[in-house]
């Protein structure tokens, strides 16, 4: 692994991620399981921190199953005992952790709903904002000392298309997009402190067909949001992994404080 003002020399190696430790949040399901597999395949041992134990589980398995090194770990990213007695477990089986990928985030959940503003809740509004920005906050406030401690690191947020100003809003994701656009402006305050050893950067999801999608959204909907994507399909787990890996790997040393939009031209 280079150093963060090394200039590497070009080579398929610079997408390796053996030797490096991975902390995927949300990593039990939809994009967050398909980085985890991905930095698993690229040769990164990896960390799930999730909230259900049955989900992480499965991955666990999978991942055990094509020999990849991996610690399922039950985890609120948005509280930060729980996220510091991740971290310590991680530190106990791997002694180090390279990459934080903050992928935990959602448009709706148990106990928020998305929707017109007069429509919501306060509950809503702050809820949306406590999974999708303070989770990046409390990941990284409680795994990123360790990183400055060693002088170097990754941290890549997952933000989304919708927090871009150049999409017209949808009124029902208004809260949504809000809080994506936040992770956004997070993401370059935190490269900007904590320059020149840990880059961090965000990548904006565009319509990727997630089990969560295939559950919830109607045929309709989906035909709807196909229509926008200019090279005509979903984006599938090895575009994700594709970009993620990119970002953690060497071969993105020079990309920092910066957005990559993964949205198939929508």
């Amino acid at each position: 692994m280079t150093t963060q003002n090394e200039v590497p020399q070009f080579s398929l190696d610079l997408f390796s991620l053996k030797g490096r430790v991975a902390v995927v949040t949300g990593g039990s399901d939809g994009i967050g399981r398909m980085i985890a597999h991905g930095f698993v395949d690229a040769g990164a041992s990896v960390v799930i921190a999730a909230r259900t134990q049955e989900k992480i589980d499965s991955v666990v398995a999978e991942i055990e199953t094509k020999g990849g090194q991996v610690l399922g770990f039950s985890t609120d990213v948005t509280d930060i005992e729980s996220v510091a007695r991740m971290r310590d477990a991680a530190l106990e089986r791997f002694g180090k952790i390279d990459i934080l990928m903050n992928v935990v985030g959602g448009s709706q959940g148990p106990t928020f709903s998305r929707g017109r503003l007069l429509d919501l809740e306060k509950a809503d509004f702050m809820e949306a904002f406590n999974i999708n920005v303070a989770s990046v906050f409390v990941c990284c406030h409680e795994i990123v000392p360790h990183m400055l401690e060693r002088g170097k690191g990754v941290v890549i947020n997952m933000s989304s298309i919708g927090a871009r100003d150049y999409r017209p809003p949808e009124p029902v994701m208004s809260v949504y997009n809000m809080s994506k656009a936040a992770v956004m402006h997070l993401t370059r305050n935190m490269a900007k402190e904590w320059e020149p050893n840990v880059r961090v950067n965000c990548i904006n999801a565009g319509h990727f067909l997630t089990p969560r999608r295939v559950r919830t959204e109607t045929p309709e909907r989906r035909a709807k949001s196909l229509a926008e994507i200019q090279i005509g399909r979903f984006g599938t787990p090895e575009d994700i992994a594709a970009a993620a890996i990119y970002i953690a790997s060497d071969a993105g040393a020079f990309f920092n404080a910066s957005y990559l939009d993964l949205n198939g031209g929508n």
